[in-house]
């Protein structure tokens, strides 16, 4: 770090203090005060500056014109305004000047990660928004020295090309944007050059001061349209205003791919690459057809990916990189001429173009190297024969998660970023479908998009959006039929406090939602979260919709829609009217879904002795415990230590709480209830609500502070002790486990509390008073009690188990849950502890049931993970960002346990008998599995027998098995495709 720079960063931490001592009282955290700032800089004509300052290498601050010469040099731009310094104090770090940037700070194990995100975040909001909130201070002189900040911005990429942290596979993406958004690609001699031009103009032509002022601040390639339109609108003659706004063209007009690669060939040092990369310059010529153009760059682009991690001199390293931005210009460009002429390729040509805009993704960043390989292994295994209908769709539906993998990908590294930024300006939320528009997603979206088209009218299905049909850009996660009313989280608003009509847009899954009609999410999360658990159970329709479509979407907000999703994967969503009466009346007859149907007489109250995981098994749930101990006696009984310990607190505990009296002198607590379920059951509409919402609250108030007594406390101490022994500095996890959840006709996942890594023995018994507060939260009540018939019989038993602090944990269902597949399993795992059930974005596996081959579905894209705390509680860390969560010895031993639980568990079983999936929560720590709980898997019988919905799918049920010949033309194939087509073509792709 130079001095100037080391002192410049002194002074302004200082400056940063004082200025937040000064303003935290007037620091609001308010949204729209924070908007309102920001709208104003975009207007001012000093933008976010207050003035202009020298910032000297011995630490001084002086003013605009005083310079540092006297001091040993520095460097002159804006100083931050009041309002500006309070945002960056609040985390919000806005007006960043490059030339103050050190590489250092970005590099090695303690980099400043978070701030060069938001440096990139604001670099793109400076395209997208005209300079956004330095669209003044463009024109503001001194407030940015473009050669300083072109300076500063090549030291940190050199900075991050040179640590070989940045060489790693999964910050590949992060490093690549950074080099496309900082200024570090400019001719610096021609940039001189047009900055000398127009200074030369200014000073002939004083109104064009300004303009002048904005090349030399902060230039850009629209500064050329700006010269002409200033010298049209002026009536200027003078050549000089074209020879100007040409050498800008020149300047920034990007090396096309053949001078790129052909710079890059001589100094790449691996006389291998030199050799593909000079072989291939030749496809990049004129006259050379746009499909070859397309396919040389992404094998280039692939091949460039591969290559990086071994060129160690930083100097080439970031030739590597432009050079890379030029082959994606060079997709981007020949992707949309293949585009124009899709109408003549064959379903055999699509598929190539899918399998090459993928290596054009991977070379990129936007696909793992493992995502890659799935998409390869998935259009060579149907790209040399003519397949069935049902092999080509089910190709189609796996290649249709691509786009969602490629958002997945800039999520993790910006997405968390962008969120925060949003209260400051709405429009960051562009940038990551701004980079997939200009990137090879689109030529990949847009291919799909046909593909699908032409697979939904082979199978006689299609998708449909307020009357339009649709490709790509619709993917069903949960069946069910809905009618209500689109809405949207308002700003602010708790998916807790959730209209029960809406079919609701959500970014993505979330652990806590209020009962809802339907869900329309932009990304999926977790595929076997609780919440997708519960909603699958209970029919609730769940599409993942993505960009292209959500616009149509947005225009409806408010309207009344009905949401169709059938199990075979078909999706609906059309505004609601009287034509959908007689189809809604149809479903009367369907089973209705998810009964609790308590019997009194099977609960045993009496017992209130605690008890152990060993005296417990199956037979014991619904009578003394609930479900979820008695399974896991079960479990521990089968499996031993691959379940940790614990005990279970029983119904009867829980019930002989409730005899004190709910106040002195007044009724007991269990009589009351009694008496307000009655009131609850004669009231309707508002008034019902506000008498259940006053019974929950005071019902949940007395049970978090009642003294459950001195016998139940040495019990607990007891039981602690024998479980764990006598050492108290052990965690545990407090669990509820109600008589009205994991049954076998309603899952009720996530509904009650769960308090991870509990430590000591007040805040234990502070724990289980929340979770028998639990299941009386009005969310778990509006989830349950629609579907009960005798509510005042809710008793929570309380799990007390050892805490296992895995490194990943997940869920996993014995079937294949798209497809209803009972050979495959399915697995959503993350990092951590509890990511999947909470819904964060999980790597999902299909897993064959026999050989244990993994087909992933996704990447896992949490940026977090939660670890368990040593003093208790959970905290969060970096999530690692690697490609691979479960390793193949993990899964083997998933598949080794699955195989066994029709026999260990038969148990699992409808109510009417039949065998049922099992849906169950894993971890592993250093490749030893745990089992930390066992359910039924409970699809939604309505849904899964809905008249309307199996029409949906009826015409593909059909012609499932009917021939498709890849080499035709969509629409003119012959009337009787050929059994077989060429030899296998993946070698010409």
């Amino acid at each position: 770090m130079s001095a100037a720079r080391r002192a410049l960063r002194s002074v302004t931490a200082t400056t940063l203090t004082l200025a937040f001592c000064a303003t935290a009282a007037a620091q609001t955290g308010d949204p729209s005060v924070y908007g309102a700032w920001i709208e104003e800089m975009k207007a001012s004509p000093q933008g976010p500056f207050g003035g202009i300052g020298w910032f000297c290498v011995d630490g001084s601050v002086l003013g605009p014109r005083a310079g540092c010469s006297a001091r040993g040099g520095g460097i002159q731009h804006g100083t931050w305004s009041d309002r500006t310094r309070q945002l960056r104090a609040d985390g919000y770090l806005i007006a960043n000047i490059l030339a103050d940037l050190d590489g250092a700070q970005f590099t090695g194990p303690e980099a400043d990660l978070e701030l060069l995100r938001q440096v990139v975040i604001e670099r793109f909001l400076m395209g997208w928004d005209q300079g956004w909130i330095s669209r003044g201070a463009y024109t503001y002189r001194g407030a940015y020295q473009i050669e300083d900040e072109e300076a500063g911005a090549r030291r940190v990429v050199i900075a991050l090309l040179g640590d070989p942290a940045w060489r790693d596979p999964s910050r590949f993406a992060f490093l690549r944007e950074t080099v496309r958004l900082l200024p570090v690609h400019v001719d610096t001699v021609n940039a001189a050059q047009v900055r000398a031009d127009a200074l030369a103009l200014a000073a002939a032509d004083p109104g064009f001061m300004s303009l002048r002022a904005k090349i030399h601040n902060a230039p850009d390639a629209a500064d050329a349209d700006r010269v002409r339109d200033y010298a049209r609108e002026r009536g200027r003659s003078d050549g000089r205003y074209e020879e100007l706004a040409h050498s800008i063209e020149r300047l920034y007009a990007p090396d096309g791919a053949l001078a790129a690669v052909l710079k890059l060939a001589p100094i790449i040092a691996e006389p291998a690459v030199e050799k593909q990369l000079r072989a291939k310059s030749d496809e990049f010529k004129d006259d050379v057809k746009p499909g070859r153009k397309l396919a040389a760059a992404a094998r280039l682009l692939r091949l460039l990916r591969e290559t990086f991690p071994r060129v160690h001199d930083p100097d080439v390293a970031l030739e590597v990189l432009m050079t890379s931005l030029a082959l994606e210009r060079e997709v981007w460009a020949a992707g949309n001429v293949a585009l124009s002429k899709i109408d003549g390729l064959t379903r055999r040509t699509r598929l190539w173009l899918l399998g090459y805009s993928a290596d054009a993704l991977y070379g990129i960043g936007m696909l793992s190297l493992r995502q890659l390989d799935s998409v390869e292994k998935t259009i060579i295994a149907i790209e040399g024969k003519n397949p069935s209908l049902r092999e080509y769709r089910d190709t189609v539906r796996y290649l249709s998660r691509i786009p969602e993998w490629g958002s997945r990908g800039l999520e993790f590294h910006f997405g968390q970023t962008v969120e925060r930024w949003a209260v400051l300006d709405a429009a960051v939320r562009q940038y990551v479908p701004d980079r997939l528009r200009g990137s090879p997603m689109l030529t990949y979206s847009a291919v799909l998009d046909r593909v699908v088209e032409d697979v939904n009218a082979l199978a006689g299905v299609q998708h449909e959006v307020f009357g339009e049909n649709v490709g790509g850009g619709v993917r069903a996660l949960n069946p069910g039929l809905a009618r209500g009313k689109v809405r949207e989280l308002r700003p602010g608003q708790s998916p807790l406090d959730l209209d029960p009509d809406g079919i609701y847009v959500l970014p993505e899954t979330t652990p806590d939602l209020a009962p809802v009609a339907g869900i329309l999410t932009l990304g999926e999360g977790s595929s076997l979260s609780h919440l997708q658990l519960l909603a699958r159970n209970l029919g609730i329709p769940n599409v993942v919709i993505g960009g292209g479509v959500l616009p149509r979407v947005e225009k409806k907000i408010g309207s009344r829609a009905v949401l169709a999703v059938s199990p075979g994967g078909v999706v609906q969503i059309a505004a609601d009217g009287s034509r959908w009466n007689e189809v809604f009346g149809g479903e009367r007859s369907a089973p209705a879904d998810s009964r609790i149907d308590v019997d009194p007489g099977k609960l045993d109250l009496d017992h209130t002795e605690f008890l152990p995981f060993a005296q417990l098994r199956s037979w014991d749930s619904g009578r003394i415990v609930g479900p979820k101990g008695a399974n896991l006696a079960e479990l521990r009984f089968a499996f031993g230590d691959a379940v940790p310990n614990g005990f279970v607190i029983p119904f009867g505990a829980f019930r002989r709480v409730l005899d004190q009296p709910l106040e002195p002198g007044g009724p007991t607590v269990w009589s009351w209830m009694k008496e307000r379920y009655a009131a609850i059951g004669r009231a309707s509409g508002a008034e019902k609500k506000q008498l259940v919402s006053e019974f929950l609250a005071r019902l949940r108030a007395w049970i978090e502070n009642v003294d459950p007594g001195t016998g139940f406390e040495a019990q607990l101490r007891w039981n602690l002790e024998q479980a764990f022994g006598k050492d108290d500095g052990y965690g545990v996890f407090v669990r509820s486990d109600t008589n009205v959840e994991d049954l076998p006709g309603f899952t009720g996942a996530g509904l009650n509390r769960t308090i991870p890594n509990v430590v000591g023995y007040d805040a234990i018994l502070r724990a289980i008073r929340e979770v028998w507060a639990s299941p009386f939260t009005e969310r778990a009540y509006s989830w349950r009690q629609a579907h009960m018939t005798k509510p005042e019989y809710v008793f929570p038993a309380v799990v007390v188990q050892r805490a296992f602090p895995s490194d990943k944990s997940g869920v996993l269902v014995t079937v294949d849950v798209e497809r209803g597949d009972p050979g495959y399993l399915t697995v959503a795992v993350n990092e951590g502890v509890a990511g999947a059930v909470d819904g964060q974005p999980a790597e999902s596996l299909r897993i064959d049931a026999e050989s244990g081959a993994a087909t992933v579905l996704a990447q896992a894209a949490a940026s977090e993970r939660t670890v368990l705390a040593p003093a208790g509680g959970i905290v969060r860390r970096a999530a690692s960002g690697t490609d691979r969560i479960l390793e193949p010895a993990e899964i083997q031993q998933l598949v080794r346990f699955a195989r066994q639980v029709p026999t260990r568990f038969p148990s699992l079983r409808t109510a009417s008998g039949a065998p049922v999936p099992a849906d169950i929560e894993f971890a592993f720590r250093d490749g030893r599995l745990a089992l930390l709980q066992i359910r039924p898997f409970n699809e939604s019988r309505r849904a899964q027998k809905s008249q309307y919905l199996a029409q949906l799918d009826a015409p593909f049920a059909a012609s499932g098995a009917r021939t498709v010949n890849l080499g035709a033309l969509p629409g003119n194939e012959p009337p009787e495709p050929v059994a077989q087509a060429e030899p296998p073509a993946s070698a010409k792709r």
